[in-house]
This record gives C-alpha cells, structure tokens and sequence, in this order.
C-alpha cells in the first residue's frame, strides 16, 4: 500500500515536474531561439568577425527602432481582434509629411513633427470611423487605405523621395549615439513600456483583450466595443505617426515605399511574439523579442552573403509559422 502511494507521488512529482519545464518551453521558447541565433552567427566564420561588433550591434538597433515602433502600433489594435494592414502606409504618409513640411514648406522642425504625427492620428480616427460605424471588415478596410495612401503619396512625390533642408539636429537625433546606445533608444523604450501599461495595467486595456477574446461577452458586460475598437485604432494612427517622425530623422529623407516596408516585418515580429511570453495573445515583450529576433536573423544572414532573396523568405516563413503557432496556442487554450 504505501509502495503504491510513493509511486503515485512520485508519477505526481515528475508530471509537476514535466508540465514546469514546458510551460517554461512554451513561454521563453523564442527567447531561447533568439539567443541561439545570436551565438550562431556570433560563432559562424563568415559572420563572426561582423555580426557581435559594438557598431553592427547600435546599427541593427538603430535601424529595428521605426519597426519595434510599428509592432507596437500593431499590437494595441491586435489586441481586441483587429489586424490593421495600414500600419506601414500610415508610417510613410507621416514620414512624407514630416518631411515635407521642413524641405518644401520651410516650416520649423516642431512644426513639421506635428504634422507627422497628426497624420497618422487623422488616419487612425477615418480607420475607426469605418470600421465602427460602416461595420467594415478591418482587413478589408486598412488594406484599402494602405493602398489609398501609397497612390496619394506617389502622387505627391512624383515617386521621388524628399531630401535637403532638414534640421540638422532632427537628423543627428536619428542617426548619432548616446553613450553607446542610438538615440532614437530614447523614444523607444517609453512607447514600449506605455504600450505594455496600458494594455496590460489598465480598464481599456482589459477591454481590449476582453473584446479580442469574445466581442459579444465584452458587450454584455458592459465594454464599450465600438468606441474601444475605435480608440485601438487611433492609438495606432498616433504610433504609427511617431513611426513615421523617426522614419524620416532615420533616414534623412522620406520616400513612398520605405514606411509600407515595414509592414510585414512588424506582423511577423507580432505574431511571433504572440507564440511567447504569453502564448497565444498578443503582447508587447513578445513582440519586441519577435522583432529582435526577426532582425539578428536578417542581420546575420546579409553578412553571411545570403541572396538578395533570403531576408524575404525568411520573413515570409518566420510569419506563417507565428501564425500557426498561435493558432495552436488559441485551440489549446479554448479546449482547455
């Protein structure tokens, strides 16, 4: 009898055991690809002389702070089931803005940062107005816009980018250190510490996730689903201007398909952080680690001397298997 009982203890301890370390796999398991990759080409000769110097370290930051920006515009509207495919578009109109209002309108360098940013919030506020008051399908209806903003904005440059006349401090906030550490770091780490906040810390973002979970339950109880809906997506225009204001100091110019190139890299950062951290859902550390990792990884591929093709690829497989991932993820928790 008490043999009996010490086996079933111990079947008791190891299974504690067992569902402990893959919750751990589950929660941290990109962490622990992340860092995998990072020692690989740290490790690899062709990339190991590159890829974990001080200088491509700053520049792969520097250059992933406009895309970690745009992931977070991502995940606030995300987070109640809505997938705006207007992000990247929304980005380059502000960028263009930005940089038009100092190189053709001479206007001063405040001036032109709250044109930016109030283009993308103009933007954001006709999303949510469609999409709640129309009931238009939100893919449907950003996909639309994305491609309205990109017509409007050829048609404004002629297709040729904005550059000359910037501030030169504007430009040296985009492309100088501190320390060490890129500027633009200064801007980043607020928004994403806010965005997790409020999604995470607060009523509406509770809100949200209700909503992202089961809109008609979130009604019942009392949410506010179309104004919280709509609130998400204006929150995502004033992200996605910001995006597009440190687009332009990044760059020191603004063209028409920089800002909808961030589009996809920001959706499968998102998605894959969805697969961490808090499996199944979206959510802000994910989605920076998401965007880490999807970066290192191009990173190390282009010093390998990779075709011009792989970073595409690469995005394109990293996004279905995010996708499928937390997919799982949902079907597991829902049969649970």
């Amino acid at each position: 009898m008490t043999a009996a009982v010490d086996q079933g203890t111990t079947r008791d301890v190891r299974g504690l055991r067992t569902g402990a370390v893959n919750d751990v796999l589950r929660r941290f398991g990109l962490v622990f690809v992340f860092v995998a990759v990072v020692i690989l080409f740290s490790l690899l000769p062709s990339t190991r002389a590159i890829f974990p110097t001080h200088v491509n370290i700053v520049t792969l930051l520097g250059n992933q702070t406009v895309g970690l920006v745009i992931a977070m515009e991502c995940v606030v509207p995300l987070t109640a089931g809505i997938l705006d495919l207007s992000v990247g578009a929304i980005a380059g109109a502000a960028s263009i803005t930005t940089a038009a209002a100092m190189s053709r309108w001479e206007q001063p360098l405040v001036v032109a940062i709250a044109l930016g940013m109030l283009v993308g919030v103009l933007i954001g506020v006709v999303n949510g107005w469609l999409i709640t008051r129309f009931a238009l399908d939100p893919i449907i209806e950003t996909l639309a816009m994305s491609m309205l903003l990109g017509g409007l904005m050829v048609w404004y440059t002629g297709g040729s980018p904005i550059i000359g006349n910037f501030d030169e401090s504007f430009q040296d906030f985009g492309s100088l250190n501190w320390v060490g550490v890129p500027r633009l770091m200064v801007v980043l780490v607020p928004v994403i510490l806010v965005v997790w906040y409020i999604t995470e810390h607060t009523p509406f973002g509770r809100g949200l996730a209700a909503i992202g979970s089961n809109a008609r339950a979130a009604a019942l109880v009392g949410i506010r689903v179309d104004r919280s809906i709509w609130a998400s997506l204006v929150a995502s225009g004033f992200l996605a201007g910001l995006a597009g204001v440190l687009l332009t100091a990044r760059g020191g110019s603004a063209d028409v398909q920089t800002g909808p190139s961030f589009l996809f890299p920001a959706l499968a950062a998102v998605f894959l952080g969805a697969t961490a951290i808090k499996p199944g859902v979206p959510n802000v550390f994910g989605a920076v680690i998401g965007g880490l990792f999807v970066a290192a990884a191009v990173s190390g591929l282009s010093i390998a001397g990779a075709a011009y093709w792989a970073p595409g690829v690469f995005n394109g497989a990293a996004l279905l298997i995010a996708v499928w991932m937390m997919a799982t993820f949902n079907k597991r928790r829902t049969a649970h």
